[in-house]
């Protein structure tokens, strides 16, 4: 399984959108996932085809908004 995993101070709710950047015609569904109680978050991306992706998560925390984006290339099997 390919995955993705960030590490938050605490536990978080984002929203996660991936963009194709190799093929802008390549659409993946928006995904809402949590953390566990750790902060750790892992995502799956073994739905995302060969390329290179940007993802982006945006999350609340103490009322304020936050977003952070991520680039990363996936070859055959490996994420890289």
């Amino acid at each position: 399984m390919k995955t993705l995993t960030f590490s938050f101070d605490h536990p978080v709710a984002v929203k996660v959108f991936f963009n194709c950047m190799s093929d802008v015609s390549i659409k993946q569904p928006i995904k809402f996932l949590r953390s566990d109680e750790s902060g750790s978050l892992t995502i799956p991306v073994d739905d995302c085809p060969e390329g290179s992706w940007e993802v982006m998560l945006e999350w609340n925390h103490d009322g304020r908004d936050f977003c952070m984006q991520k680039n990363f290339k996936l070859k055959g099997a490996l994420l890289t």
